[in-house]
């Protein structure tokens, strides 16, 4: 037997487009081939993945053509090329950038509009991820964990989730040090805590699992 996997995407205005993603060919019933094995279902995701964000960007970019303030067209500098990774996969994109508009001053002359709006070149779910088995085992151990559940095509460095979890903490140790003073709360997994109880280092431990500081 024979299982194609289609994705069909529809536009605002109603146009429709048709994509196969993935073909998979099942074997005869044994306890091993039984439904999709975790390498066809990572590669089904991972080809998924790539049609929805193709289609976020350009519907994306689309807006970003024109200035939002006056309305004119912003003309394009050219295009390089980046990946963006994702819970899915690593995704090639080619990032365009565009002039800005003279109707307002300006630091540079030129923008790219997917770099302003993903910064870090990868998605706040996977940075939570990283930082959360971080926080419960080594570095090198996080990396064989995410890359044994998740469709990671390109090899994933101790160092990239050591240095996301440093970054990570540095801003919310930014945060910790003002609600100090207020008295706020945290909410970790749906339980309190009590920010003046804890050192930097045991608070830093336990908010960078916090997914909400981290979207």
């Amino acid at each position: 037997m024979k299982v194609t996997v289609q994705v069909v995407t529809r536009s605002d205005d109603g146009q429709e487009s048709l994509r196969e993603v993935a073909c998979v060919k099942c074997a005869d019933l044994t306890p091993a081939t039984l439904g999709l094995s975790l390498a066809e279902g990572k590669t089904i995701l991972q080809a998924i993945q790539e049609v929805v964000v193709e289609w976020q960007m350009q519907a994306y970019l689309r807006q970003q053509q024109r200035c939002p303030q006056c309305g004119n067209l912003r003309h394009s500098k050219g295009a390089h090329h980046t990946i963006f990774r994702t819970v899915f996969g690593a995704l090639p994109v080619d990032s365009p950038r565009l002039t800005h508009c003279a109707c307002q001053t300006h630091d540079t002359q030129s923008f790219s509009p997917l770099a302003d709006l993903l910064p870090e070149h990868t998605t706040p779910e996977l940075l939570y991820l990283e930082t959360k088995w971080a926080a419960l085992t080594s570095y090198g151990m996080s990396v064989k964990l995410l890359q044994d559940v998740l469709p990671l095509d390109e090899p994933l460095q101790a160092v990239t989730i050591r240095n996301h979890v440093f970054t990570l903490a540095e801003r919310l140790e930014a945060v910790w040090k003002q609600s100090l003073y207020k008295r706020i709360p945290y909410v970790i997994c749906g339980a309190r805590l009590r920010t003046d109880l804890l050192d930097n280092r045991s608070l830093a431990m336990l908010l960078e699992i916090s997914k909400g500081l981290i979207y």
